[in-house]
């Protein structure tokens, strides 16, 4: 055991030493958290946790006793998961990292009814999408640029449009377009949904930037239209119409562009509308939508 241990140190040794020699072959840890050394009859074994500006790094160095042969063994950042509530850039010793993270993010963007069937002017400015993935993983390998990510989140989406028009629920249910009368003053009218999601994407990282594609399926549990005004005689009025007949399920296309996994711009598009046609297909759009995710 005492020979092994030796061999051990003059290993350890010789890589230290290796700073005047070729730094691509030196590792150096500056303030390790924790050290752990395990010596035994066949192993000879360090580990540490931590160092300087990175909490989640490890690094393991092992010689093992085989058959009365030695081996050595060296791993960097194995087998960890990251669970952080913000997006961190990953850092160590080589590119591209072994990652696998899981944080949450918060998106706030802009709507728009793309391909509308209605004739009112949308409102952009005033129309707003809030985006909370509660939770989302992320896992690229060792040495790959191409990784994918799979989360769940909740999303509230608010389309809104200005002018003499707003949208209505008639008593058997069916949507439309009406008029407001004469000498009545218009706020807005609106329409809002509530969804759960599940994005899914692939991702391509590079030492600055990460890019996203893929769907982000909605389950559409809740949508309502509010209308705000003034009648002929200035009493303010507000109309809440609930169960609009929005599909159930709803895919969008998602794509997203990281800078330094801090801060990312993302645009969404659905190729399905979002009210049931059989109700409302007279006012009826393609959700799309853009903004910032944090």
């Amino acid at each position: 055991m005492k020979k092994l241990f030796i061999l051990f140190l003059l290993a350890v040794s010789a890589t230290v030493n290796a700073t005047t020699v070729a730094d691509n072959d030196t590792l150096t840890i500056l303030k390790p958290q924790k050290v752990r050394i395990i010596t035994g009859d066949s192993i000879q074994k360090v580990k540490v946790y931590g160092r300087e500006n990175d909490g989640k790094y490890t690094y393991e160095s092992k010689i093992l006793l085989v058959d009365s042969n030695y081996v050595s063994e060296t791993s960097i950042n194995k087998d960890t998961w990251n669970f952080d509530f913000v997006k961190k850039h990953s850092r160590g010793t080589g590119y591209p990292l072994k990652t696998n993270n899981a944080s949450m993010r918060l998106a706030v963007g802009l709507t728009y009814g793309a391909n509308a069937k209605y004739n009112s002017s949308q409102s952009v400015g005033s129309s707003w999408e809030i985006m909370w993935t509660i939770m989302e993983w992320e896992k690229f390998k060792y040495g790959q640029h191409n990784g994918f990510s799979i989360g769940f989140g909740v999303d509230w989406r608010n389309f809104r449009i200005d002018g003499r028009q707003y949208f209505y629920k008639a008593n058997d249910g069916m949507l439309s377009e009406q008029n407001y009368p004469a000498g009545y003053e218009a706020d807005f009218s609106r329409i809002k949904v509530f969804s759960l999601q599940i994005p899914v994407m692939w991702k391509y990282r590079t030492k600055k930037t990460t890019f996203g594609l893929g769907p982000v399926i909605n389950f559409n549990t809740y949508a309502s239209i509010k209308n705000k005004y003034r009648d002929a005689d200035g009493n303010k009025h507000k109309d809440v119409y609930k169960q609009i007949h929005q599909r159930p399920i709803t895919v969008d296309i998602m794509g997203e562009v990281s800078i330094h996994n801090w801060i990312s711009i993302y645009a969404k598009y659905s190729p399905m509308t979002i009210l049931n046609s059989t109700y409302g297909d007279g006012i009826n759009f393609h959700p799309v939508s853009f903004g910032v995710y944090f």
